[in-house]
């Protein structure tokens, strides 16, 4: 669950996720998935990233996602050792 907050804090800064942030055209949200893998504890907490308008493409909020997340990863590797899990794939239009 810090992960998650923390990678949020961390895309809600990155220079062209904020400017799609301030302009009111992406919404971040925290979602509880319950299709992780058996054994764990508690639900998984998955983060959407939702594009409300056309100032960005869905190719353009996945680059830049892949990019934040990647140097978001190697920062908390190298601060915190390990590696956190993250996928990233877009939904489809009924947000599954």
């Amino acid at each position: 669950m810090d992960d998650v907050r923390a990678l949020r804090a961390w895309l809600e800064r990155d220079e062209p996720l904020e400017e799609l942030l301030s302009a009111g055209e992406l919404r971040i949200e925290e979602r509880t998935s319950t299709d992780g893998p058996k054994g764990r504890l508690g639900p998984d907490i998955e983060l959407v990233l939702q594009l409300l308008g056309d100032l960005a493409t869905v190719v353009a909020l996945t680059e830049y996602t892949s990019r934040a997340v990647k140097t978001w990863k190697n920062n908390r590797r190298r601060l915190q050792g390990g590696e956190p899990d993250s996928e990233i794939r877009p939904l489809g239009s009924d947000g599954e």
